[in-house]
């Protein structure tokens, strides 16, 4: 019995060791990662187009974090980076009805970064993976109208 308890433990350690090793990693699976096919300013007229045009989507707040460090001094990123928050009232109003603590993953959120070797990636959240965690309308709508909006919004630039 005292070697079958060691054992257990021994095997918990190990998973939980496992776990803190690799959990990091398992990072970039909550978010969505595509590489733009125009430049920085390009991909983000296009993305605001596409915002204005909806007639699902509502642009909340845009942010050009370089700007915003420089006025605050804190100095220049390696990189440009600008963030949408965009909400869909529609999908908001049924997620909150079936379950209000899921309104701390909204709006949903586009960043657009321009490395240094001007290579613009597009990243979102990984509402497909997030929303398999729930079930009825929260699952539909995370992971299947959300992802499927936010691929409307990004036509023209991945």
């Amino acid at each position: 019995m005292i070697n079958f308890i060691l054992g257990a433990g021994a095997a918990v350690v190990s998973l939980l060791t496992i776990g803190v090793i690799s959990l990091p990693k398992l990072g970039k699976y909550f978010f969505v990662k595509n590489i733009s096919k125009s430049d920085f300013e390009e991909t983000n007229k296009v993305i605001k187009e596409n915002i204005e045009i909806s007639k699902e989507w509502v642009l909340r707040s845009e942010k050009d974090y370089n700007e915003t460090y420089k006025q605050l001094g804190k100095g220049n990123l390696p990189f440009r980076l600008r963030e949408y928050k965009i909400g869909n009232p529609d999908h908001s109003s049924r997620v909150n009805l079936a379950f209000p603590a899921v309104s701390t993953f909204m709006p949903a959120a586009i960043a657009v970064v321009e490395y240094e070797n001007g290579q613009v990636v597009v990243y979102r959240k990984n509402t497909r993976l997030m929303g398999s965690c729930f079930s009825g309308v929260t699952k539909e709508i995370m992971t299947n109208e959300v992802p499927k909006g936010l691929d409307k919004i990004l036509e023209g630039v991945i």
